[in-house]
């Protein structure tokens, strides 16, 4: 096997060789603290959601050995835990996602990096470049094949995703560049999830395996496990398992340009980020349709969109954050689509049945996945129009930092109570020795 023939794996490899001590800029870490806190925030909101519940109970029935710290939870081995955590932070869909890779990047990646790093005792450096690294990875492998991937049946999140926790688990137990791209090729095969699960359990559970299966995968390459090293090129068993139609492919690796993690997009809306601009194009025209009696309402949206997130008629909470038709409900009816906003009780609410019942999706070619349009027709003949060129939490209309507290007090307020602020201040200011052992002490078992 020649180099050419491995470029991928090399690259893979050595980025993960020389991670430990790598000096970053400052706006690189701040970019890794936002994704920690944005993971820890949406992770704890999603106490009691039944997904995790299940997860939860089976991986702690293993009783499997280890010092990895479980979320409201005890402890558990690193995989196990990973498993358990990567679930949580998937299950209200309200997690970061890289747009150039369709990926819930920070899931599991972040779920890796914590289980083995708690396990392991590691520094918050290394956890923080841990995180780094994974992200890069999984965005760089996976920009410009996440979305096609989806589109043909897989989810983007399970495979590069399971990427980013390998490498993140890597750094962590400090294989070298050899055992990295067995770990590598051991994770390609074990890649899934599949997009007609969308809507369920089973979705959240994607990232929750694809933790499980980067910290496995390096734990076996760390006992000398031997992969196959050019799954993960980008004519590879992978990529032409995936894409048997040639019309995508896994990206070439190049870590010499700009940072993925900077190009990241936070939620500030608990549903499918393919809704999120005609939520705020709904949401700008709220006040004015507000006591009006609406005919119709047009959606113009990106094809993947309706594909992804187009159930019309949603009867449950999960299948409201696919629906473009229940976020835009929500929105021209000035709810802001937070967490709360996607319960049994509004699902059913009979205001929002009538509206969502009255838009129609109109999928367009040339819509990019971050924009939407929205026309309401009200019954006296009159028409508004919304149009949103970028979503909010997008790179180029980023949310800030007081955007993300805003997000995180509602969310894990209900279990920490008066202690919000200070988890959020921990994690934001993350680098810090001695913040990792503040952070199990304040997330274990409750």
């Amino acid at each position: 096997m020649s180099n050419t023939d491995t470029r991928n794996a090399l690259e893979a490899g050595r980025f993960v060789g020389s991670a430990i001590g790598r000096n970053y800029p400052s706006e690189i870490l701040d970019a890794a603290k936002m994704c920690l806190v944005d993971w820890c925030g949406v992770a704890l909101g999603a106490r009691n959601e039944e997904a995790q519940a299940a997860v939860r109970k089976v991986a702690m029935n293993w009783g499997t050995n280890g010092d990895a710290q479980v979320l409201l939870g005890g402890k558990a081995a690193p995989a196990a835990a990973a498993m358990i955590n990567g679930t949580m932070a998937h299950c209200l869909d309200y997690d970061d996602t890289h747009v150039g890779s369709t990926t819930h990047v920070s899931g599991p990646t972040v779920a890796s990096a914590l289980a083995v790093g708690t396990h392991i005792g590691a520094s918050e450096a290394d956890i923080l470049s841990a995180i780094i690294t994974g992200f890069e990875v999984a965005a760089r492998l996976g920009n410009g094949a996440g979305q096609p991937a989806n589109l043909r049946g897989f989810h983007a999140t399970g495979i590069f995703g399971a990427f980013g926790a390998t490498a993140a688990a890597s750094v962590l137990y400090k294989l070298d560049e050899a055992r990295a791209r067995n770990a590598f090729g051991a994770v390609a095969t074990q890649t899934g999830g599949l997009s007609a699960s969308f809507g369920t359990m089973s979705k959240p559970f994607h990232a929750g395996k694809a933790a499980l299966n980067g910290v496995l995968s390096a734990e076996l390459a760390g006992e000398g496990f031997i992969a196959k090293e050019d799954l993960m090129e980008t004519d590879g068993g992978l990529s032409e398992a995936i894409f048997q139609d040639g019309g995508a492919a896994l990206a070439p690796l190049d870590f010499n340009d700009e940072w993925e993690i900077t190009r990241n997009t936070f939620k500030p809306y608990a549903a499918c980020l393919l809704t999120h601009a005609l939520i705020d194009a709904a949401r700008s025209l709220s006040d004015q349709v507000k006591g009006k009696e609406i005919a119709k309402i047009e959606a113009v949206v990106s094809e993947p969109a309706v594909k992804l997130a187009g159930k019309p008629n949603p009867q449950t909470p999960l299948e409201g954050k696919f629906s473009l038709a229940y976020c835009a409900a929500l929105g021209l009816s000035g709810y802001e689509a937070t967490e709360e906003d996607f319960c049994d009780e509004r699902i059913a609410d009979p205001h929002l049945r009538d509206i969502l019942l009255k838009v129609e999706p109109k999928p367009t070619a040339e819509m990019a996945q971050t924009a939407a349009r929205i026309v309401v027709e009200l019954t006296d003949g009159s028409r508004l129009d919304a149009d949103i060129p970028l979503a909010l939490g997008n790179p180029d209309n980023p949310m800030s930092w007081d955007d993300m507290w805003r997000k995180f007090e509602p969310l894990v307020e209900p279990t920490l109570g008066d202690r919000t602020r200070e988890l959020y201040d921990l994690l934001r200011n993350f680098e810090e020795p001695g913040s990792l052992d503040k952070f199990v002490s304040m997330v274990a078992t409750r």
